[in-house]
């Protein structure tokens, strides 16, 4: 399970930095690496999005096993 939860994190990131990259410059870094008219980007972002929503669930439903000093 923890490196499914890795793998999600890793997903999650990617997917906010191509977000920052489309809104900021209008670069489509999923489209360029997947061809912008095949059916894969929409898919990446379609698990980009199930990840987002694991990490949420993830970290709604743990606790933090770190003490604050």
């Amino acid at each position: 399970m923890r490196a499914f939860n890795i793998a999600t994190m890793i997903m999650v990131l990617f997917g906010a930095i191509c977000l920052g990259l489309q809104g900021q410059f209008q670069i489509d870094l999923i489209g360029l690496a997947c061809g912008i008219d095949s059916p894969w980007p929409r898919a990446v972002y379609a698990l980009i999005g199930l990840s987002g929503l694991w990490q949420a669930v993830w970290l709604a439903t743990h606790k933090p096993t770190a003490q604050l000093v």
